[in-house]
């Protein structure tokens, strides 16, 4: 997860005016109004101005096509999921802890309660393998893969708080402290979270600093499920390919005896740094996870130029 910045709230999500026709959220939250009112509770019929077409535009071009909460590139052949990041109808955990819930009704229609979604962190999938994010070694990694039991995950009706309290009717949220993360919100998910790399081509994601919000959001998103990791595998396996040049030129640039030979080593030196720097680029799955292991590669180049060679 990496944080994204908002942009401009598409023309039917826009506040106020109800009765201007292009306003279908203003109006949709009218008639949800007037049905509460009427000591009514709003079914999921009730809500459908955030899946309008110019809504699920704006956010796959706001998250360039990806899950905001896993970066997957989602959105090609597979539909994303619009998804309430305060949910709708209802919160898991208030109901758990018999609070009386109704969900963030009032938020359904609001842009800055909405991101893109992939179907696996979104809905409440079981048999998932989650790869543990306290692994030590790949030697680890890998007798996990073979020994471990699927469990559930998906973000579904989650949506956990640090001290169990929920606002639970239209007002002020400053109150509340969730523990799920969110990609557009005022923290960013860096302070929460960090990537083990195994030999540059397996990763996990973990809380920094045991971070709750960290930790649930991982746990209950399945940030760590085989096949998303299998995905990264992909991913990394290229910024491999890109690491072995960049240290094979590192090393020549170390041992270059003549001007020439360092113009040359640093220039091809550049060109592979600026490739491996490349897959950072916004419209890249995985952005978290390339600046991590950039930060790996810019330590070995620093160490091979203070007179220690890598391999």
């Amino acid at each position: 997860m990496i944080w994204v910045q908002r942009t401009e709230c598409p023309e039917p999500l826009k506040p106020g005016e109800p009765d201007k026709r292009s306003r279908v959220g203003a109006r949709e939250l009218e008639k949800v109004k007037a049905k509460i009112a009427l000591g009514q509770k709003p079914a999921s019929k009730d809500f459908k101005a955030y899946g309008h077409d110019d809504v699920r535009n704006a956010l796959k071009e706001m998250f360039h096509g990806k899950c905001a909460y896993c970066e997957m590139k989602v959105s090609g052949g597979i539909d994303t999921d619009v998804e309430h990041y305060r949910p709708k109808a209802g919160v898991t955990e208030a109901d758990e802890a018999g609070v009386d819930h109704p969900g963030y009704w009032w938020l359904a229609m609001v842009w800055e309660n909405l991101v893109p979604s992939c179907a696996h962190c979104n809905q409440m999938r079981s048999n998932h393998l989650h790869i543990p994010s306290g692994l030590a070694s790949e030697a680890e990694f890998i007798n996990f893969l073979e020994t471990a039991d699927g469990q559930s995950s998906g973000k579904a009706n989650y949506f956990p708080t640090e001290d169990d309290f929920w606002i639970t009717a239209p007002g002020d949220l400053s109150a509340e402290k969730p523990l799920i993360l969110d990609p557009t919100g005022e923290e960013d998910p860096e302070d929460h979270l960090e990537w083990v790399i195994f030999d540059g081509v397996a990763s996990v994601v973990r809380p920094r600093d045991d971070s709750l919000a960290g930790e649930a959001s991982i746990r209950i998103l399945g940030l760590n499920r085989r096949w998303l990791e299998e995905h990264r595998r992909t991913h990394l396996l290229q910024m491999q390919l890109y690491r072995n040049l960049i240290i094979k030129y590192a090393n020549a640039r170390k041992a270059a005896q003549t001007d020439q030979e360092r113009a040359s080593t640093s220039e091809m030196l550049n060109d592979m740094s600026n490739l491996l720097w490349a897959m950072t680029d916004e419209r890249k799955p995985f952005r978290a996870l390339s600046f991590a292991f950039i930060e790996v590669v810019q330590e070995e180049v620093r160490q091979i130029m203070e007179g220690v060679p890598a391999d």
